[in-house]
């Protein structure tokens, strides 16, 4: 890989694009002086071949220029006989940076693939230096160190430095011996140390889930108020709209108009319909009679049936009340022996639990004493919250003031509806004169005037607009002054001091009714009764219960033996019992059929009189019957013609009951739009208060804040999760990689860093030690110096070297990359540089490198392609 140009745009001084173009495949320089953005080019190229585009880490923050705007960094190379472009865009929108490459202009990959591209073009071989990626010279660790900056600006670097990089060595021991101290630190065996850091982050953890899930409950109940209430608003809006409210007016009138023509018209067809009903209702009487003649005959006969089956009925059911009696006696028999038997069972079984009362009975005087005690200890505490529980505002007392604050809003609204209005049209060619209140008045205001105001004409008069008399007024006046008299009488100013008050009383009376439950539960009939109990608890065996001649007696059966017989006993009694409620039931039942059948008898009886006198002589009620069949014909006819004429007004007729429903319905409509604004008007003012109420405790910014806390507790708990596992992993990799990456790196470094290290130092070798393989002696023919005790532009030469060498290695693996060296050789001599110069030369034929100094008159006989920084020329 070797670059051709570099540019950049907003990054750092660089706001307009500048570029270095022209870079050779071998010794470049760029020499200028201080703060001309040498290293601003070298950290903008770190971060296009390192820092992906979405980040918006401390470095890549780094670049970003003072004005602000978005670094963007591109260079051109080639690499594997083709042409390469590449462009990175960084934003602190998190996310939202790009990544493109082109090869021989054509787009190759955009986003997650360019990066990866990327990753694969500057990945070190399997057989490379350990975490070799790219030569930034001054580092003597070659991972993405924090102080890069710094290191990179201090090139005191040494040789044993750069090969304990790869190699281990001593560091690698005291790396271990770290990571095995900071994994003692926040874990043992069996979890996270008690006290540690790990453990104190997944108890915050657990403390700020619980509160954040109660505040997330207490948030949804504001929002939803907070969404009713904007519901109820755009309602009220949109019934008070003047253009609604015309409209609703304008169909009251025309369905008034419709209703008084179509009740005219009804008046008509009403005294044809009179006419009509006195027809039928001749008509209908005569058939009443008619059919009230021919009941009467059927009624005798259905009544003579009725009195012969009821005499019957009454005669079995007297039967049946004889025999349900004589079944009762016997049922009442057996259940009384029954009960004999389980009152034996049952005094054998007192006399077996006797004995164990007195075994028991110690160890209920412990549990009682322990009860007591606890009551004893909570007296103290339950007075002082019984005290507090009886001051403050009650719920009565908050109730009427809640209501007359309520009134107060009712009334004022009531005003504002009720207040007269003022508007103007101004003739053409007038311009706005008026002014209201000291105000200009516009065409097309409508302004309400609860309390009045002036009207200036200019020129001629000032107009003295009064209120009018109305009780809206004196009404909001009469609701403030109850409102203050009531907060006065509890010694509030405001309601929500009394609010405040009444929230304390309620704590205290529920942490009263907590500990009165407490106190219940301890002792339900009260401390005497169990200061009783226990008294009367038996302290041993009462000679005078004990049966007597006990010597003489036999032992009971074992009380399972007793409570069986009992079980069976009262079985035997629940059976007796049930025959016995049986036949209860059924002689009831039995005597109430035999009073019912009696009864019915006697209806009957009463039935078949009442038919004869109604009827009379059965042959005179036939004869009635059929003259009253032949008036029938005529009357018919009248009828007939009468609804004739009802039926020719009724089509004629508009739809009254539609007229009616239609102005009923705009009646209703003007009167629920008022009815429902006055209901707005108080549920907007509940809504108001209950989020009043609930806004302030902060609740939304208490979430927030927990939230974000979580987050950060949950990141920084994740975060010692994965350091726990990866110093862990990085314990056995460096274990393992330690001894491998002595014998595979330490020989072809050596074999490519002698041959440069001879160059300055005809004949030099570096000493080895042979128990840490590091570096320990700088050998220049006879004398050996350690490597500590080098001179400081003797240690930046060798660090150069190394690099050169490490650059060696990946140019013969095939993943040649780039030598950059940002102000190197600072202490080197004149002498020297000019060796280091023709090393460098020697080099380039095979590596490019770029040089970045600002010793523009040191590095004037590098040689190489001279480079600048160029504006970049727009495009006409």
């Amino acid at each position: 890989m070797k670059l051709t140009s570099i540019r950049l745009t907003n990054v750092r001084r660089f706001v307009d694009p500048v570029e270095i173009t022209d870079i050779g495949p071998g010794l470049n320089l760029l020499s200028a002086p201080n703060e001309q953005g040498k290293s601003t080019i070298f950290d903008a190229l770190h971060a296009l071949f390192f820092k992906d585009a979405k980040s918006w880490d401390k470095e890549v923050r780094a670049l970003a220029p003072h004005a602000g705007g978005d670094p963007e960094v591109e260079v051109e190379l080639t690499h594997q006989d083709s042409h390469f472009r590449i462009a990175k865009s960084f934003t602190k929108s998190a996310g939202k940076g790009t990544a493109r490459i082109w090869r021989e202009g054509t787009l190759l990959h955009q986003a997650d693939a360019a990066e990866a591209w990327l990753r694969d073009l500057i990945a070190p071989p399997k057989d490379g230096p350990v975490g070799m990626l790219w030569l930034r010279q001054g580092l003597t660790d070659f991972a993405d160190a924090k102080d890069t900056l710094e290191a990179r600006r201090d090139l005191m670097s040494s040789l044993s430095g750069e090969v304990e990089a790869v190699t281990g060595g001593q560091q690698m021991e005291r790396l271990r011996r770290r990571l095995r101290s900071d994994l003692d630190r926040m874990v043992t065996s069996r979890g996270a140390r008690k006290g540690g850091p790990l453990a104190e982050v997944e108890a915050r953890v657990a403390a700020l889930s619980e509160r954040r899930d109660a505040l997330t409950g207490q948030v949804a109940d504001l929002r939803q108020l907070l969404d009713q209430r904007q519901l109820l608003r755009r309602e009220q809006a949109e019934l008070a709209a003047p253009e609604e409210t015309a409209a609703r007016q304008s169909r009251l009138r025309h369905a008034e108009t419709a209703l008084a023509a179509a009740e005219r018209h009804r008046e008509k067809c009403e005294q044809a319909r009179r006419a009509l009903d006195l027809a039928v209702l001749q008509r209908d009487g005569q058939a009443a009679r008619i059919e009230t003649q021919t009941a009467r005959l059927a009624d005798h006969a259905r009544a003579t049936t009725a009195l012969m089956q009821a005499a019957e009925r009454r005669d079995g059911a007297a039967d049946q009340a004889a025999e349900a009696a004589q079944q009762l006696k016997q049922a009442e028999a057996t259940a009384a022996q029954a009960r004999d038997s389980v009152a034996r069972a049952r005094k054998s079984v007192a006399a077996a639990l006797h004995a164990q009362a007195a075994e028991q009975a110690q160890l209920r005087r412990t549990e009682l004493g322990e009860r007591l005690a606890q009551f004893d200890a909570r007296q103290t505490e339950l007075a002082k919250d019984r005290q507090q529980a009886g001051q403050g505002v009650d719920a009565d007392a908050l109730a009427q003031l809640e209501d007359l604050a309520q009134a107060v809003t009712l009334a004022q609204h009531a005003r504002a509806a009720s207040a007269a209005a003022l508007s103007v049209r101004y003739l053409p060619g007038r311009t706005a004169t008026l002014r209201l209140n000291g105000e200009n008045f516009e065409e097309g205001d409508e302004i309400a005037l609860p309390d009045g105001g002036e009207l200036e004409v200019p020129g001629l008069a000032t107009v003295t607009l009064h209120p009018a008399r109305s009780d809206a007024a004196g009404a909001v006046s009469e609701a403030e002054i109850a409102l203050a008299t009531a907060l006065g009488q509890l010694d509030f100013e405001t309601l929500a001091q009394a609010r405040a008050a009444h929230q304390a009383r309620l704590a205290a009376t529920a942490r009263l009714k907590e500990g009165e439950a407490t106190q219940r539960a301890l002792a339900p009939e009260g401390r005497e009764a169990l200061v009783s109990a226990i008294a009367a608890l038996p302290g041993g065996a009462d000679p005078q219960q004990e049966p007597e001649n006990t010597a003489t007696c036999d032992p009971l059966p074992d009380r399972t033996t007793l409570e069986a017989a009992l079980a069976e006993s009262e079985s035997v009694q629940t059976r007796a019992e049930a025959n016995l409620a049986k036949a209860r039931t059924e002689e009831g039942a039995a005597q109430q059929s035999a009073h019912g059948t009696l009864a019915e008898a006697k209806a009957a009886e009463a039935d078949l009189d009442r038919a004869t006198q109604a009827l009379g002589e059965t042959e005179i009620a036939t004869t009635e019957l059929a003259a009253l069949r032949a008036e029938m014909p005529a009357l018919e006819q009248t009828v007939a013609d009468a609804r004739a004429e009802d039926a020719r007004l009724t089509a004629a007729a508009p739809d009254l009951e539609q007229a009616r429903a239609a102005c009923q319905r705009a009646r209703s409509v003007v009167e629920t739009a008022q009815s429902r604004l006055q209901d707005l008007a108080r549920d907007l003012a509940v809504l108001d208060a209950r989020i009043s109420a609930h806004a302030s405790h902060a609740v939304e910014e208490e979430l927030a804040e927990v939230t974000d806390q979580l987050a950060v507790a949950e990141a920084r708990q994740q975060a010692l999760y994965f350091e726990v596992a990866t110093l862990r992993r990085l314990d056995q990799a460096l274990e393992a990689a330690q001894a491998g990456a002595q014998a595979q790196y330490l020989g072809p470094l050596m074999a490519e860093l002698t041959p440069l290290l001879r160059r300055l130092w005809p004949e030099a070798q570096v000493q080895v030690d042979a128990d840490s393989v590091l570096p320990s002696q700088l050998a220049r023919g006879a004398a050996e110096e350690q490597l500590t005790q080098l001179s400081g532009g003797t240690q930046e030469q060798l660090a150069l070297m190394v690099r050169l060498a490490f650059a060696r290695l990946l140019a013969k693996s095939g993943k040649g990359i780039p030598v950059i060296l940002d102000d190197a050789l600072v202490y080197t001599d004149d002498a020297r540089i000019e060796a280091l110069f023709d090393a460098l030369t020697l080099q380039a034929n095979d590596l490019q490198i770029l040089v970045f100094s600002c010793r523009q008159k040191s590095f004037r006989d590098l040689g190489g392609t001279s480079l600048a920084i160029r504006p970049v020329q727009a495009i006409a």
